[in-house]
């Protein structure tokens, strides 16, 4: 638990054996855990006056189960699809009072985004990120499947895809004064749907570039998205997904997957894949070949 969260000193119901299945990569001070287990309960351990690894901020979603967090001073109830951002110094105790799953990401106070870090150090409570719960519906898949593909990811798809929910996720949470009027949202969605299209084959196009591009924050850049039902990092996604159909399908025995791949912007031959057989039910190399029997095309 120290490894994978914080320092906890543990205690476990006397009438019941304790089980535990845990999944958790550390990298670069970026810790993402998938622990699913029996009930037990948690304090801060206090090793030499100090309390250890409290400069983090994380997120803790849980799956099933119900858990009650000691924060602040406060007790606050984590129900099913419920997330928790919280500040390692404010963080006092746990209890599983279920066997519950939950999914945890922590990473450095000082790379989280501010949105981020000042909700956390106000214990704002559980939010809800269920299906209906809008763009923190999509934060929460993300996270999901992140989780899925953890062992499936290089270290630099895994920094990017967490950054990338860290990013989704304020965006969710910002209070709704903070989002561009909608007038001005709508116009500056057509001017970076365009730039995406004029970039589409730029592997470095993300959403620290467009936003540099357009002088926003990433935050700005997400709230532009978060009335379309999506993510920035989703449609850039889609969009070089349907290129790369569309070229495959032109290319005969000219081009390789991997090279049309590559020339769209992604830098793993296997991920894409499996992306692009999840979003039209065919392998890439089938369309290729001209050999598809699909009935769902872009």
């Amino acid at each position: 638990m120290s490894e994978l969260h914080l320092a906890w000193s543990l205690t476990f119901p006397k009438d019941e054996q304790f089980n535990a299945a845990v999944r958790y990569r550390r990298l670069d001070g970026l810790t993402i855990a998938d622990f699913d287990g029996g009930r037990f309960a948690g304090r801060r351990a206090v090793a030499g006056g100090s309390i250890d690894r409290g400069q983090l901020v994380g997120v803790s979603m849980n799956l099933s189960g119900r858990v009650v967090c000691r924060y602040a001073g406060e007790e606050v109830l984590l129900a099913p699809d419920q997330l928790l951002v919280w500040d390692g110094e404010l963080a006092q105790g746990f209890d599983a009072v279920d066997p519950h799953r939950e999914l945890t990401l922590l990473l450095p106070r000082d790379r989280v985004p501010d949105g981020l870090a000042t909700l956390a150090s106000r214990s704002a409570g559980a939010v809800s990120a269920a299906a209906g719960t809008g763009l923190l519906a999509i934060a929460a898949d993300q996270l999901r499947s992140i989780a899925r593909e953890l062992e499936n990811l290089s270290d630099a798809a895994l920094s990017i895809a967490c950054q990338s929910f860290f990013d989704t996720l304020d965006s969710a949470l910002a209070p709704l004064d903070a989002r561009p009027p909608s007038t001005t949202r709508a116009a500056m969605l057509v001017r970076i749907r365009r730039y995406i299209e004029d970039h589409l084959d730029d592997p470095g196009l993300c959403a620290g570039s467009i936003a540099a591009a357009h002088d926003i924050s990433v935050r700005t850049l997400h709230l532009v998205f978060a009335d379309t039902g999506t993510t920035v990092g989703r449609w850039i996604r889609d969009r070089r997904l349907k290129e790369c159909y569309r070229e495959l399908a032109r290319a005969g025995g000219y081009r390789t997957v991997t090279e049309v791949a590559y020339r769209w912007g992604f830098s793993d031959a296997a991920h894409f894949s499996r992306s692009f057989k999840q979003a039209f039910g065919v392998t890439p190399s089938s369309v290729l070949a001209g050999d598809t029997g699909l009935t769902r095309k872009p």
